[in-house]
């Protein structure tokens, strides 16, 4: 490429970049959308479309944690995983959604019952912004379909979606330190899983356990089922699920899980070609493997 056609090529798109059409990198574009407006609210979703799609791959439209009560869409950790997934051809929508429980909390004192609403709503949200996509001139036409992924309370509302409320509209699930109402029921027609979680997670429990590990008689006692034994309960059924745990690690992997190259790639893994297997990781709490013939962790939590 000569000297002279980089130069037009990097005014090009700075010309673009600055004519509204959004944020222009090497690889995608970014583009903020309003998607729904829902009791004054009105939800925004940063669109990613990669410059070079890979064919019939699903694109992810992404959930951010905080508990119901706080995170953003464009967050570090967010943007991180979103761009390095568009830079592999992967198109994403991080959406905002209505942080039900803002000022409230969401710990032991908070009802199950509300719990159960906040993750319902932010569900509801989550369809109200693939419907956007699947109407917008520059996405629905999308062939390989959308994924649902979500970190912490966001991966809450994304496994309420796949397989409670509307498992039809998805091509699979992806969970970071995500949970789902132990009461669900798991069939080989729900969408494949990849869950990925610290087995030391204190807050969101890994198998089946109360939410925040509560006392039983408290307000917040709801029965959770985590996501890689939701993975294992769709195995069971004969549906494929992926599952890494970190081991000793704690409920900070819905974070730093997102950053990290190798659970990136992966990810990528499982949207391109994993779908239809199944695959186990067991990693220490940095990632690194442990030997292949352990099927636990080697150590309890404390």
């Amino acid at each position: 490429m000569s000297r002279i056609f980089r130069l037009l090529t990097l005014v090009f798109i700075s010309i673009l970049a600055s004519s509204g059409l959004g944020t222009i990198s090497a690889q995608f574009v970014l583009d903020t959308h309003a998607y729904s407006k829902r009791f004054g609210d009105t939800l925004k979703l940063d669109l990613r479309m990669p410059l070079t799609p890979l064919t019939d791959c699903p694109g992810v439209v992404f959930v951010h944690g905080g508990g119901f009560q706080v995170g953003k869409r464009d967050s570090e950790p967010v943007s991180a995983f979103l761009n390095a997934l568009a830079a592999a051809g992967v198109a994403s929508a991080s959406i905002s959604y209505r942080l039900t429980m803002a000022g409230r909390g969401f710990g032991c004192d908070v009802r199950s019952e509300e719990k159960r609403a906040a993750v319902a709503h932010a569900a509801e949200d989550l369809i109200d912004a693939l419907d956007w996509l699947q109407q917008h001139p520059s996405t629905r036409d999308w062939s390989g379909g959308w994924i649902a992924a979500g970190s912490s309370a966001g991966a809450e509302a994304v496994l309420w979606s796949a397989y409670v409320d509307s498992p039809s509209r998805w091509e699979g699930a992806i969970s970071f330190s995500g949970a789902l109402d132990a009461g669900s029921t798991a069939n080989s027609s729900l969408p494949p899983l990849l869950a990925i979680h610290g087995t030391c997670d204190k807050l969101v429990p890994v198998e089946s356990d109360l939410h925040h590990f509560c006392p039983e008689d408290s307000p917040g006692a709801w029965l959770l089922i985590g996501g890689p034994a939701w993975a294992d309960s769709l195995r069971q059924e004969g549906q494929f699920a992926w599952r890494w745990r970190f081991c000793g690690a704690g409920h900070g992997i819905c974070t730093t899980a997102l950053r990290d190259r190798e659970v990136q790639k992966l990810v990528l893994d499982w949207l391109t070609l994993g779908r239809g297997t199944n695959r186990d990781i067991l990693t220490d709490p940095l990632g690194l493997p442990l030997s292949q013939s352990r099927s636990s962790c080697p150590q309890p939590c404390n």
